[in-house]
């Protein structure tokens, strides 16, 4: 297999570093770059942080009752999850409307939900991204892990939430790229 420069046009040995004709850098080359098709530009150029809902994130502490965690989930209904910080304000854990189906529903007695942490339920460490990310890693990362929420840090503060619901309505809107 041979790999093209892009610049001299000249055919190289795969996996050379450098054009044998005109020394260009072909290191760059396996790296994907963004074509000129305004979808493909935007998921490669597009930070995480112009996706996030203009809704603040959900935050709770470890300890908070599962009773009161549905209750602010109830009180919006757009968000999908809730993030589970510490007293620093670090991200510890995600709960997600499926956590709630798959792990209380059916196994949490009504009557122990006011007095269940939601800890018990939660996702611990989940994936992030910084809100520098570009949006392809936040794709990649929802369909490698099967996520439909990846929280958003900013220096490992959470300051938001990718869903595919923000991801959809943003790249469904028409943009002037």
């Amino acid at each position: 297999m041979k790999t093209k420069c892009p610049t001299c046009g000249h055919e190289n040995i795969a996996g050379s570093d450098r054009c044998g004709k005109c020394l260009h850098s072909l290191t760059q080359k396996d790296v994907p770059q963004p074509t000129r098709e305004k979808l493909q530009k935007l998921i490669m150029t597009e930070r995480v942080s112009d996706f996030i809902s203009k809704v603040p994130p959900i935050l709770v502490g470890p300890k908070t009752p599962i009773r009161e965690v549905i209750e602010r989930m109830q009180a919006l209904p757009t968000k999908g999850c809730v993030l589970v910080c510490d007293d620093q304000k670090k991200l510890v854990g995600i709960a997600s409307i499926r956590d709630i189906l798959l792990k209380v529903a059916g196994v949490i007695q009504e009557k122990d939900l006011a007095s269940t942490p939601v800890e018990k339920i939660m996702t611990p460490r989940p994936e992030c991204l910084e809100k520098d990310a570009p949006l392809a890693f936040a794709l990649h990362k929802m369909s490698i892990g099967k996520f439909r929420h990846v929280p958003v840090l900013d220096h490992g503060i959470p300051i938001g939430v990718v869903s595919t619901r923000d991801i959809i309505e943003y790249l469904s809107a028409d943009k002037k790229k």
